[in-house]
């Protein structure tokens, strides 16, 4: 089985022992650069265009065996229409959880620094909206 992972940067060694040891995912697959520059550059105005992600639909289709899996984590519109798209399509869809972690600083100047720190716990199955 092979994953599929649409976010806009790498996976951390400790997600890809995750969905190798838990999954049982032997090969993990990235978007190509430009799909990528495409996912991480979901216009922020103006109202949803499914054109959006045509190509990384068409790139999904041509890829994707029916037993596979899909990590998607991105700009929510974006996220919501892809992960419904895939489920439709007969396939498990995950994302990321973390931990957060807040650090405050006190400076000598009399400010705070709040430094966070997320660390990654889980990858949990998008439920099935039926």
């Amino acid at each position: 089985m092979k994953v599929f992972v649409v976010m806009s940067h790498e996976l951390l060694t400790e997600q890809m022992t995750e969905l190798k040891n838990q999954l049982n995912c032997h090969e993990i697959i990235y978007l190509p650069e430009q799909l990528k520059d495409i996912w991480a550059n979901i216009p922020p105005s103006g109202p949803w265009n499914d054109k959006w992600l045509a190509d990384i639909i068409s790139w999904l289709k041509s890829n994707m065996n029916r037993e596979d899996i899909a990590i998607v984590q991105g700009e929510y519109g974006a996220t919501v229409y892809l992960v419904n798209w895939l489920q439709k399509n007969g396939h498990a869809v995950y994302y990321a959880t973390t931990e957060r972690q807040v650090v405050e600083t006190k400076t000598d100047e009399g400010t705070i620094i709040n430094k966070r720190v997320f660390k990654h716990v889980n990858f949990r199955k998008y439920p099935l909206i039926k």
